[in-house]
């Protein structure tokens, strides 16, 4: 069975914390960056640091046993990746892989500590991160009794209001790096499964475009997303 990897999407740290204490973070935790393909970490490292996204997308990943490479999650700018950073001797259950020139601000234990002492604040604001976390954790569950194109509608709607852009006359413009057998494996399906769900979305006038360049139109797959 695989491990889930924890993460925070979207956590809005950078958004709720005062401008103050956003400084004091950023001085105590200075950015780190990653060429691409490059690990921000690896499975069986010392889970010694949490890591807050700045800038770029990254990969969370388990090998098969075939010795393929199987994405569980991609994460971007304000998510929050690397497990159980608080305990000791915890160790990351996944590769953490920069898809691109990535910027982190890891923060280890000690940190935490040095900023919690410095500013109760940010840890007030941190600790209610971590509390919406377990909302996320419950859809999540929910979500994995959806019907295939209810999961990669919503994994499109994701990527496209994430990463995407407007693209004119209703349509909205993604270009990503995930080929269909990575969608499979993020929304937990299979390769023939995803590429008949996408062709079903061409034929609706939902999506254009091929080979990772997609126009998606959020309004009707947002509608196939909640269609229960």
């Amino acid at each position: 069975m695989v491990a889930h990897p924890w993460h925070v999407p979207q956590s809005g740290l950078t958004q709720q914390v005062k401008p103050a204490d956003m400084s004091l973070f950023m001085t105590v935790c200075p950015e780190v960056r990653y060429p691409s393909g490059s690990a921000v970490f690896r499975i069986g490292d010392p889970a010694e640091h949490l890591h807050v996204i700045t800038k770029g997308q990254v990969k969370l990943v388990v090998g098969t046993p075939r010795g393929q490479e199987r994405i569980l999650s991609v994460c971007g700018p304000d998510d929050l990746i690397g497990e159980a950073f608080v305990r000791d001797q915890d160790r990351y259950r996944v590769d953490a892989i920069a898809l691109e020139e990535v910027a982190t601000c890891p923060m280890s234990r000690a940190q935490f500590a040095q900023l919690a002492e410095r500013s109760p604040s940010f840890a007030v604001t941190f600790a209610g991160v971590l509390a919406t976390n377990l909302f996320h954790c419950r859809d999540q569950l929910a979500q994995a009794y959806d019907p295939i194109r209810m999961r990669v509608a919503k994994l499109l709607l994701e990527q496209a209001r994430r990463y995407g852009a407007p693209d004119g006359d209703g349509w909205h413009r993604l270009s990503t790096r995930l080929r269909h057998d990575e969608i499979a494996s993020i929304v937990s399906a299979t390769r023939v499964s995803v590429t008949m769900t996408l062709t079903e979305f061409r034929e609706m006038g939902l999506l254009q475009g091929t080979r990772g360049r997609y126009r998606l139109r959020l309004e009707g797959l947002a509608t196939v997303a909640e269609d229960a």
